[in-house]
């Protein structure tokens, strides 16, 4: 820029002296100075050149009196550099305390937001928490405030110490700043997830979708996830109620979350909450976790519910899943000969402990000992992770 500046103004005094000149030759005037009882008495022309003649010299002493100065500077920038590289290669290689006397030492003579963000980073390594925040407050006086890019960097660094409780402040008064910063999202998001706080995970899900972190199909997936983590760390039941009310219509309708929601319900001893949700799940699709729920939903509704597995099991006779539920069902009403039908149809289609240990207990109890045995036994080796072996046949 400057060499641009000097080029531009060197063209414009030819310019000008080229239109000058010649009315110079015909008159190039006179010049008189009175110094006392001296006077000098000169051309234009020539008190002109006297003064560029005066400017050129008074330009080379004023530059030789500097090159010392300037030497200096650079020498003391080429070691300002030096030292900063030095600092960032140590702080890679988590010589903390080499790193951060090597960046304080560039420092010294030019400060940097880089350099000063990486002088905190090694005093949390050396575990210098009152150095740390000293570096981040020198950083944030540059901007004479508190600046988006320290306060990242202290939110990551809280991270880093595994000190989410006090990161999750930080972060979010940057993420009202900006709303889809990635960094941000992001360390929002895992700082959320380690503190189970799995309802501001599931609002984070539209943002992480805005932002481009994740593309719609995975954003309500980790939807889902939150909400189910969410209603599975439920305290009560009301919270657990909360949640549910929380939900989308869209949600409530995912297999994952109806689930989720009647497994907690059960746990917090009020199953009768998950048979109306269970139902409009499974008149929509039979399910076979959802049908296991549903066989122990709420014992005086029992016969209600064995009403609708019958009902479903004349559209789909064959499934397992349905079996195995009217049968536990059929066992607590104390109707073992459907019981015993319906669990055999159920460990035929597939190999379950449950089933076979209910199995066991309608043989046991009919003096079919030794095929008891072999039910009980078969739920043992499911429970191992072995596979069931044949019933002996029915004497």
């Amino acid at each position: 820029m400057k060499r641009l500046l000097l080029i531009v103004l060197v063209l414009a005094a030819l310019l000008a002296a080229a239109l000058i000149a010649p009315r110079l030759l015909d008159d190039p005037g006179l010049v008189a100075i009175d110094v006392g009882q001296w006077r000098l008495e000169m051309s234009l022309l020539t008190m002109v050149g006297l003064v560029l003649l005066a400017w050129i010299a008074l330009s080379i002493i004023i530059g030789i009196f500097r090159m010392p100065g300037k030497a200096l500077n650079r020498m003391r920038e080429t070691r300002a550099r030096r030292q900063m590289e030095n600092g960032l290669l140590a702080l890679t290689e988590g010589d903390w305390q080499r790193a951060e006397r090597e960046l304080s030492r560039s420092l010294e003579y030019r400060r940097s937001t880089v350099g000063l963000l990486a002088a905190a980073r090694a005093a949390q390594g050396s575990a210098d928490r009152t150095g740390r925040d000293r570096w981040l407050q020198l950083a944030d006086a540059r901007f004479g405030r508190r600046h988006f890019v320290t306060g990242l960097a202290r939110a990551r660094l809280l991270i880093g110490e595994g000190r989410m409780d006090e990161a999750v402040p930080v972060l979010e008064k940057l993420h009202l700043r900006k709303p889809r910063h990635s960094g941000v999202l992001r360390l929002l998001l895992q700082a959320y997830q380690d503190l189970g706080r799995w309802e501001d995970v599931r609002m984070l899900t539209p943002a992480l979708y805005k932002a481009g972190i994740v593309d719609r199909q995975r954003s309500e997936e980790v939807a889902v996830l939150a909400a189910t983590r969410e209603m599975e760390s439920s305290p009560d039941i009301e919270a657990l109620e909360a949640s549910w009310r929380s939900l989308s219509r869209k949600q409530r309708r995912q297999r994952e979350l109806v689930l989720a929601y009647a497994r907690r319900a059960m746990e917090l001893e009020r199953p009768g909450l998950a048979g109306p949700r269970l139902k409009r799940l499974l008149n929509k699709q039979l399910d076979r976790d959802a049908l296991r729920l549903y066989a122990d939903v709420d014992t005086d509704q029992r016969p209600a519910r064995i009403a609708d597995c019958e009902r479903w099991l004349e559209e789909q006779p064959e499934h397992g899943g349905l079996h195995l539920a009217l049968g536990l069902m059929y066992l607590d009403d104390r109707q073992y000969d459907k019981a015993r039908e319906c669990l055999e149809k159920a460990v035929a289609d597939q190999p379950d402990s449950e089933a076979y240990a209910a199995l066991g207990r309608i043989l046991d109890r009919s003096g079919s000992l030794e095929a008891a045995a072999q039910c009980y036994r078969n739920a043992l080796r499911l429970k191992q992770g072995r596979g069931a072996t044949p019933l002996p046949p029915p004497t």
